[in-house]
């Protein structure tokens, strides 16, 4: 026993410049886990390294991993697979959602429960943060359910029904008590069994894509959460803290709005967001239409419209990212699904970069990613210095499938990487035919808090 004692004192007592070298070092996700492991000094010495590191918010100082199903179709574990190494490690992660992603950002997944209620889970810390449901969800799933009984009323009461709903479940006012009675049931109701392959949860696509401003452990009490959401993807966010999600529609911007194209295309808020990225400060969001807008939520709301409409991404069969490059620019990454069924394969990329000439930003497109690596799904899209991490291919798009629809029930199976300089998807990780059975695969920068 005493010689086990000062065998683990010798490990503590080591300096701790020794210990950050050490970490300086490690490339190896399994090896930052292992130090991790060894005692808590060593975990500390980790988290604060961390801690460090993420003060530079445009370095990934993790290559991002990718979170599979295991082969015997766990519900409540997951495995990691290292693309640039092309294996899985020989440890699994505890995720008790056993439903898809909303997304992940900062080490952190994002999911969406049957009564809409957004939760953040850290699988590195186990840690969870409950924020509050998105109660305009609720009214749309009312709406679906009863349009048979409202189609047969006269516009004027359905209007005022509608209205009625609309009212209760955007601000969370009690419009009487046979309305809450109705509210609770259903709310009752929604909490079905867990996923079974003939069965999809509604709710788990109900946030199509949520990106935080920054990672929820550094800045417990003062990060932000925005998301899209809803059957006709709008925005929202949430501070912490906040007791209710805050719309981003025409009767909140009214006072707020500097030419967000005032509206005139949609009726009630800016609808059919594509994708969101956090970067100097402000949220900027890409809509179907291609106008980019700028969101200032620190304080009181402004939003602002960047660039105007474009025909980019038009196509039924493009995807269209948001990510910030290592150098700071603002990238506009389009996917292009091949288009001979619904679900096909991803064929190619374009890339896109934000610039300014004589006061007019606008969209020119990038034959080269120079250092980088982009790593895209359905995470908070991330890019990388490749040369930072053995094996990391520069100038290349790891990808995995971006399941906002339902589909994963026998699918999906689109994993790879796609080199800008010659052009070429190559194929990486082929899922079994029981690993399509469960909740989607997705990227994940570990934390190991």
């Amino acid at each position: 026993m005493a010689s086990e004692s000062n065998s683990k004192s010798k490990w503590t007592s080591l300096p701790e410049e020794l210990l950050d070298s050490i970490l300086d070092h490690l490339s190896s996700t399994a090896d930052c886990i292992r130090f991790s492991a060894v005692c808590s000094d060593w975990r500390r010495i980790a988290y604060q390294n961390y801690r460090n590191l993420s003060c530079d918010p445009r370095r990934c100082h993790q290559l991002p991993l990718l979170m599979v199903p295991i082969s015997d179709s766990s519900t409540n574990t997951r495995n990691l697979y290292d693309m640039r190494r092309q294996r899985l490690y020989d440890f699994q992660l505890k995720v008790p959602y056993h439903r898809r992603c909303a997304g992940s950002s900062h080490g952190w997944f994002i999911f969406v429960d049957d009564s809409y209620q957004v939760t953040l889970f850290n699988p590195f810390s186990g840690k969870y943060i409950h924020l509050p449901p998105i109660r305009r969800l609720f009214f749309e799933k009312r709406i679906r359910d009863e349009v048979d009984e409202m189609s047969v009323l006269p516009d004027f009461e359905k209007y005022q029904y509608e209205k009625k709903l609309r009212v209760f479940y955007n601000d969370g006012e009690d419009e009487g008590d046979e309305l809450e009675q109705d509210i609770e049931h259903e709310e009752e109701e929604s909490k079905g069994p867990e996923f079974e392959p003939e069965r999809f949860h509604e709710s788990e696509y109900s946030v199509v894509r949520g990106v935080p401003s920054t990672n929820p452990e550094i800045n417990p009490n003062g990060y932000f959460l925005m998301v899209i959401y809803g059957t006709q993807s709008r925005l929202s966010f949430v501070k912490s803290g906040d007791e209710y999600w805050t719309h981003i529609d025409k009767s909140i911007c009214n006072q707020n709005v500097r030419d967000v194209v005032e509206f005139t295309y949609v009726d009630r808020g800016l609808w059919y967001g594509r994708d969101i990225v956090y970067c100097n400060g402000l949220f900027y969001v890409l809509d179907h239409l291609g106008v980019l807008l700028s969101c200032d939520v620190k304080t009181n709301l402004k939003v602002e419209k960047i660039t105007g409409l474009d025909t980019l991404h038009n196509k039924w069969n493009h995807k269209t990212y948001l990510v910030e490059s290592s150098e700071g620019d603002l990238l506009r990454v389009i996917r292009v699904i091949e288009d001979e069924y619904r679900y096909g394969m991803t064929i190619k990329f374009m890339v896109y970069k934000l610039v300014e000439f004589c006061g007019d930003p606008h969209w020119t497109e990038v034959n080269s990613l120079g250092n980088d690596a982009l790593f895209l799904g359905d995470n908070h899209s991330i890019s990388v210095v490749a040369y930072d991490f053995v094996g990391c291919q520069p100038n290349s798009i790891y990808f995995c499938d971006n399941c906002d629809d339902f589909y994963y029930c026998g699918g999906p199976n689109d994993i790879g990487v796609f080199n800008l300089q010659d052009g070429c998807v190559r194929r990486h990780y082929t899922l079994t035919h029981s690993q399509r059975l469960m909740p989607p695969s997705i990227w994940i920068s570990p934390t190991f808090l």
